[in-house]
């Protein structure tokens, strides 16, 4: 605006003097030709003189204006220079965020968009150095590569991260020219960033994309608030026949027609509550095993999507069942002696233990208990077997839940006594009614119970609790012990499996209870899912549906 103004009023000036100039010529030639008709020293001026004089005159005069002339175009073309800089400088501001730092690496000017993006005012960042915007070490490292660069006269170009005054993380491509005097030395820097947050994201989202697409999983991805779908692999989308295109129109339910969006979001509820992972196994419409396993993510645009992996495990299943089907048959072979020893050991116990010395009878009571236990592993493996080759007979009746877990406790106090442990059980009301297998339910109650136990501090006490949670009845059992790690929840409930505690200490068991529990849960449709953290305990809850609501799932699938 200054510099117009002073444009303007050069033009003024330029004008008026060049005006004058020429009629002052003009009237100079005129006096001249005046003196020399009516003076009396003609006789000593020649006619030439008055000639070349008034010639100068207006030529002087002529040139003058002519330059004036130029001068006026030359305004003109710097008028419109000055009018596209200030477009360009618009242009810049609309779709650039530009800031302006002194020798200092002081931020001396910001536009518009600069506080609106970091969501600092102008007044907050005046005086400031960038450096506040940049993203831990790695943020460091470039902001003083960046200030090296310009400290020498160099432009700097690149992506880099920066923090928003939200603390929303997002990625730049900036460009930073320094601006020198004559003498080389830094007077101020002009940074133009432009945010491609999003491009890095459509970038890293194809490439994911590209490498799911070539898996042999099936994958789906699909909203928490509605279930619509948002990608389906290729594999997925051979399975049911859809393009791409079609999938995008289609909810998760519509992969399975026999699919209820209540019994969907409850198998996913834990995931909502903060679990990292849930996996289930079901057998589709082709007769084929599946395990899937779901995971909850929050997408770059801040929407929460479920990711699922939909995996054919016929061959793992096949190997499982090859692998149990050995340990059965050894098994079956050491059932019938361990019985007869047992019965044996005990036989002894009982008439001859006042025969024997303390240590005979030390030793009896050891053999004893060793025995129980192999046997009690025999009898898991072949209840195991019998579950994966579909014999095992499950005989269910209407029972009140409230009062199976109650005799649970109870009869595991003794055992929970033993290790200086306390069981607390706690019911929001009674009459929890289900159809179930009392036996059955009862092992799975055994299972959780000792191991809660087994892996409790003296002094701890053990909760367990029934609760109401909508259309099933919820059965938790927690302790505070050592908790189990990430890696170690995914391997919890497979066959044999046997976990390093997190702290170190060795307890006994088999790597069967578990993988026992989940099948015979499986089996009355209900769902095991387990919440933990390291030094802090964990809890097991189950899922049982409720009686009215599991006659409901029975008439559906009949």
């Amino acid at each position: 605006m200054r510099a117009e103004r002073i444009r303007r009023a050069l033009s003024r000036y330029r004008s008026t003097l060049g005006g004058a100039l020429v009629v002052s010529g003009l009237l100079v030639a005129f006096a001249i030709l005046t003196i020399l008709e009516f003076s009396p020293a003609t006789d000593y001026l020649s006619f030439d003189i008055y000639l070349l004089t008034s010639t100068v005159l207006i030529v002087a005069s002529c040139a003058f204006f002519q330059l004036q002339t130029y001068n006026k175009q030359q305004s003109q073309i710097l008028s419109m220079q000055l009018k596209e800089n200030a477009a360009m400088r618009g242009a810049l501001d609309t779709h650039a965020i530009v800031s302006v730092t002194n020798s200092a690496g002081e931020i001396i000017d910001v536009n518009e968009r600069f506080a609106e993006t970091f969501g600092y005012s102008r007044h907050e960042c005046i005086g400031r150095t960038p450096h506040f915007l940049y993203d831990g070490k790695d943020g460091t490292r470039v902001f003083l590569e960046i200030r090296e660069k310009i400290s020498k006269g160099i432009s700097w170009s690149g992506e880099h991260s920066a923090v928003m005054k939200s603390g929303e993380r997002r990625w730049f491509q900036a460009t930073i020219v320094p601006i020198t005097d004559k003498s080389g030395r830094l007077i101020k820097a002009i940074s133009i960033r432009s945010d491609v947050t999003s491009l890095r994201a459509a970038a890293a989202d194809r490439q994911v994309r590209g490498l799911l697409d070539n898996l042999q999983d099936e994958v789906y991805i699909y909203r928490l608030t509605d279930l619509s779908i948002t990608y389906m692999n290729n594999s997925a989308c051979q399975r049911h026949g859809w393009t791409q295109d079609e999938a995008l129109r289609r909810r998760i339910l519509d992969i399975d027609p026999q699919l209820d969006e209540a019994r969907i979001r409850e198998r996913l509820a834990p995931l909502v509550r903060g679990d990292v992972e849930t996996t289930f196994s079901l057998t589709n419409e082709s007769e084929t095993p599946t395990e899937i396993s779901t995971r909850l993510f929050e997408q770059a645009n801040g929407e929460m999507v479920f990711i699922s992996l939909v995996r054919d495990v016929t061959e793992r299943q096949a190997l499982a069942r090859a692998k149990l089907s050995s340990v059965s048959m050894v098994s079956h072979e050491l059932r019938t002696p361990l019985t007869s020893i047992a019965g044996a050991l005990k036989m002894l116990e009982g008439r001859f233990t006042s025969d024997l010395t303390s240590q005979a009878g030390e030793l009896l009571k050891i053999a004893a208990r060793n025995t129980d236990r192999l046997l009690f592993i025999v009898n898991d493996i072949l209840d195991l077997e019998k579950i994966e080759a579909g014999q095992m007979r499950f005989e269910k009746e209407h029972i009140d839940l409230d009062v199976l877990i109650r005799d649970a406790v109870v009869s595991h106090q003794t055992y929970a006594s033993g290790l200086k442990v306390g069981l607390a059980y706690s019911s929001d009301r009674s009459g929890a009614m289900i159809e179930g297998d009392p036996a059955r339910l009862m092992q799975v109650m055994a299972n959780l119970i000792s191991n809660a136990a087994k892996y409790s501090y003296e002094g701890d006490v053990v909760d367990v609790s029934v609760t109401d949670h909508g259309t099933a009845w919820r059965v938790a059992v927690r302790d505070r012990g050592p908790g189990i790690s990430e890696d170690g929840i995914k391997k919890l409930f497979d066959t044999f499996a046997q976990l390093q505690a997190a702290d170190g200490v060795r307890r006994e068991g088999t790597g069967l209870g578990l993988a026992i529990t989940k099948r015979i849960l499986d089996k009355h449709s209900a769902s095991i899912h387990v919440e933990s953290r390291l030094g802090e305990g964990s809890c097991f809850y189950f899922d049982m549906p409720k009686a009215q609501m599991q006659a409901l799932e029975t008439d559906k699938a009949a």
